[in-house]
């Protein structure tokens, strides 16, 4: 998701990496002024004023301003700008690109267009957005903010290899700015540079230790590796940077967790994405065992698989308004992300038993029959993508065609685990390989996550993006692969499987390396696992 756009006195504006920190910035662009016009120079004050007055976020201040210079001059391009810039803080951002268009048709300021990137961004109008950039970086490619949200269009749609050098023109411009920094720290990650990017995060940290933004993805950075002690440490500060700000709750997070909590009263609560929750709910039961009474809180969603899954807990879902309000008091308040630092604190700590979710046992049952209908041979579940791509062509995910070398598998049935509108993508698979991947027509994997797990446990293997479909199978024990468009480090994974889930093998690549490589890979690992389970079964 981008991130809103910080605007310096004289109208240049920069924009962080996705989810990352908010570099410095660039003061180089001049106000406009047109030489002819005898009220130019109070102009020029007026959009002074607006400008700072956006800065420091005070919108109608700003809007008085630039409103006034465009009551004398209709077309004057700062003040149109200007004025796109309030709406976009607004909200209105159609409204907003709209305004910067008209000032580039007067004057095709870099700064213009640049911004108009970031509107379009926004506005999920990636081409557009990334045109725009590339014209800002070809008129003024020394413009800092410019390389900087130019690099950061590229970033945001996964072309990490085109952003890398520009993050790292930045860095070494700018060696002082922790933000910079830490986007060229950030996208070295992206491309599986770990050690590289844990050398620019001490970088990075020698200037600041407690910039929150560094502090989270360094601490993702040194999770790839398997560095799970000082991860966790860092990892507390995410919900203090921008990328993890709105699930900030009101509780003081507990910094202990007692191997005897018998009288305490103790509230869990999930955080992120469905997939982490899934991932961290892994961790619950070594927390029951501890005793006191615990509240989980959960996605509505996840509800009836937890209360089945976690019996000696009393589940309920988000958000708890008794623990918002304060009217139900609790000992301890814990985000089942920081349980880690208390419970994973090495590779060794991470259980490698089979899953902890439990599935309704009838609609397993009637899931199991539906698949054994299918004919012989193993089920396989496949998910590709997040839906979040949308129609996006995502480098950092897979694109159905991808998929060949699975549709070219003989005596295996490929069952549909992607759980937003595929239609077209699975027809386009039947005209052009001639593979029907089968679709359980009363089931909503999106919203009926009870179902998608009974689905996912009568599945013989499941393949998956890294997507919340990886986490439930392995919270299942479902064997499976996990794909992924960044290297994997050896290190960070437990005799290449997932630390977190035992039964689920990771497989990267470089992201600009094809993904018919790892389909290979999988497929052979696939190939392998049901050989040998067909001569275990012929003995």
């Amino acid at each position: 998701m981008a991130k809103r756009n910080s605007q310096n006195r004289r109208g240049a504006t920069s924009a962080a990496v996705p989810g990352g920190p908010k570099p410095g910035a660039s003061k180089e662009a001049m106000v406009w002024s047109d030489p002819r016009d005898p009220n130019a120079a109070r102009h020029a004050q007026l959009i002074v004023a607006g400008m700072e007055a956006l800065e420091t976020g005070d919108i109608e201040t700003a809007k008085s301003h630039f409103r006034a210079v465009l009551d004398q001059n209709v077309e004057h391009p700062d003040a149109l700008f200007g004025m796109g810039q309030v709406a976009r803080e607004l909200g209105q951002h159609l409204t907003g690109a709209e305004l910067i268009r008209r000032a580039i048709a007067v004057s095709p300021n870099p700064i213009y267009w640049s911004n108009l990137g970031n509107a379009l961004l926004q506005l999920g109008e990636f081409d557009g957005a990334l045109t725009a950039q590339e014209e800002a970086y070809r008129l003024n490619p020394g413009l800092a903010g410019v390389v900087q949200n130019y690099a950061n269009a590229l970033n945001h749609l996964n072309r990490y290899y085109e952003a890398m050098p520009l993050f790292r023109k930045l860095a070494r411009t700018f060696p002082d700015n922790i933000h910079h920094l830490v986007n060229y720290a950030t996208v070295l990650t992206r491309i599986g540079e770990y050690a590289a990017a844990n050398k620019v995060f001490r970088q990075a940290q020698e200037i600041s230790q407690t910039d929150s933004t560094c502090n989270l993805y360094y601490a993702v950075n040194l999770m790839a590796i398997g560095q799970w002690e000082m991860a966790w440490r860092l990892y507390e500060w995410r919900f203090l940077a921008p990328a993890y700000r709105s699930s900030l709750r009101r509780y003081s997070v507990s910094n202990e967790l007692p191997e005897n909590m018998r009288d305490e009263r103790i509230f869990l609560y999930g955080e992120q994405g469905i997939g982490d929750e899934i991932r961290f709910a892994g961790m619950v039961n070594e927390v029951l065992e501890r005793g006191g009474e615990v509240t989980l809180e959960c996605a509505e969603k996840l509800l009836p698989l937890y209360q089945r899954s976690f019996p000696k807990a009393r589940v309920v879902a988000a958000r708890w308004e008794p623990a918002e309000t304060g009217a139900e008091p609790f000992d301890r308040y814990l985000p089942t992300g920081s349980l880690g630092r208390f419970l994973r604190t090495d590779a060794g700590r991470f259980p490698r038993t089979a899953g902890y979710v439990i599935p309704d046992s009838d609609k397993a049952a009637a899931m199991r029959a539906w698949l054994d209908g299918l004919g012989d041979g193993p089920k396989i579940g496949i998910c590709w993508r997040s839906s979040l791509v949308g129609h996006l062509r995502s480098t950092a995910y897979a694109q159905i065609d991808d998929l060949e070398p699975l549709f070219k598998m003989p005596g295996v049935t490929l069952v549909n685990l992607q759980y937003d509108d595929a239609t077209q993508e699975l027809e386009r698979a039947r005209n052009k390989f001639g593979v029907d991947v089968h679709v359980s027509q009363d089931l909503d994997l999106f919203n009926d996550l009870d179902g998608a797990a009974a689905l996912t446990l009568g599945l013989d293997y499941v393949v998956s993006a890294n997507t919340s479909v990886a986490c439930m199978a392995g919270a299942l024990g479902v064997p499976g692969a996990e794909f992924r468009a960044q290297p994997i480090d050896k290190s960070g994974t437990i005799a290449g499987n997932d630390p977190w889930f035992p039964s689920i093998r990771l497989v990267g690549k470089r992201p600009a390396e094809p993904w018919s490589g790892v389909f290979r890979t999988i497929v052979r690992d696939i190939e392998k696992r049901f050989a040998s389970a067909s001569k275990a079964k012929a003995r």
